[in-house]
């Protein structure tokens, strides 16, 4: 097949640091490349956020006429805001993928603008909605005209990028891995010992923290990082899936503490996996003490690396995103 996976312009592909969409298009092309279809990976850099705002502004114009003039099977949109070129596309078929944190919260898509791309996404058969979880499965579900046009997508890791490291460094630490933004909540669990915190942070006040470790650049880099420690623990309170990061710690071989926001695509019931309740989040001694308890897990380094390999290699996904696409060709 020959196929087309726009991305938003935001960030080059591949990404130089750890933007999991990127990420997400560019392990998939690479993998559908491996199995030996034509695959480009459209990225024009938006030099504004209004250049997404309608479909006749220049960069709206040049996205469809460079799509158009590719003459793909298949193209895959992964950035909703441009929804509404959709229509303009020329091909035999084309999906749209919502990267969105809050689908299943109507309250947060009439305060953020989010309403008009969300039923723009749900109400128009002229495209396939490929959902990154279950919980976006069953949102899409209830508000499509179509739901036959809905596939699963889940997110995966790249096994090929990390290994468990059987001897890390910092066997006795926690580490909480993403931008500093208030929907991850760091500066709240930033009162919790033991954890070490990165990501991008605009913060100075956070910055000055001494549990903040900084950025990493490079995604190889963050991925020897991981299995430096302990147990990986994440307690967002918005996602769209299990976030990329808590994939590829598990290929690490990591524990993992987190809530039920970012656990939409995980087996719960697994020892290594430790859930805060809604009703705990607030609980710092009580999550404190389940990251201790937690950390003592990373003796099952083995069992959680086979469990990443079996569910969330990309290669696995990539062969469930190839059976989807052929159905609907």
């Amino acid at each position: 097949m020959k196929i087309a996976l726009i991305g938003p312009g935001i960030m080059s592909i591949p990404p130089t640091g750890w933007g999991a969409v990127e990420i997400l298009i560019w392990d998939y092309a690479t993998i559908l490349r491996e199995k030996g279809h034509q695959v480009d990976i459209l990225n024009e850099i938006r030099s504004s956020p209004a250049d997404q705002s309608a479909p006749y502004t220049p960069y709206c114009q040049r996205l469809i006429e460079k799509i158009n003039m590719g003459d793909y099977d298949f193209v895959h949109l992964h950035y909703d805001c441009l929804f509404h070129i959709m229509m303009y596309l020329i091909c035999p078929k084309k999906a749209i993928t919502s990267h969105y944190p809050y689908i299943d919260q109507p309250e947060k898509h009439r305060g953020d603008g989010y309403s008009a791309i969300f039923e723009g996404i749900c109400q128009n058969e002229t495209h396939e909605i490929f959902a990154l979880s279950q919980k976006d499965y069953a949102v899409f579900e209830k508000n499509c005209q179509n739901p036959a046009q809905i596939f699963l997508m889940l997110n995966g890791a790249n096994e090929k990028e990390i290994t468990p490291n059987e001897n890390p460094s910092m066997s006795e630490k926690s580490i909480y891995l993403a931008k500093i933004e208030s929907r991850k909540k760091q500066h709240f669990y930033s009162q919790l010992p033991g954890i070490d915190f990165y990501g991008k942070c605009d913060d100075v006040s956070f910055k000055h923290l001494v549990c903040y470790k900084g950025e990493i650049e490079g995604h190889q880099n963050m991925m020897n990082l991981l299995s430096e420690y302990g147990n990986f623990v994440l307690l967002s309170d918005g996602e769209n899936g299990t976030p990329l990061v808590i994939k590829e710690a598990l290929m690490a071989g990591l524990p993992i503490v987190t809530n039920g926001y970012c656990s939409d695509d995980l087996d719960v019931s697994l020892p290594f996996i430790d859930i805060i309740p809604n009703d705990k989040l607030q609980d710092l001694e009580y999550i404190g003490r389940i990251i201790e308890e937690n950390r003592k897990k990373q003796t099952m380094k083995k069992e959680i690396r086979q469990y990443a390999e079996t569910h969330f290699s990309w290669s696995v996904l990539v062969d469930t995103y190839l059976k989807n696409v052929s159905s609907i060709l």
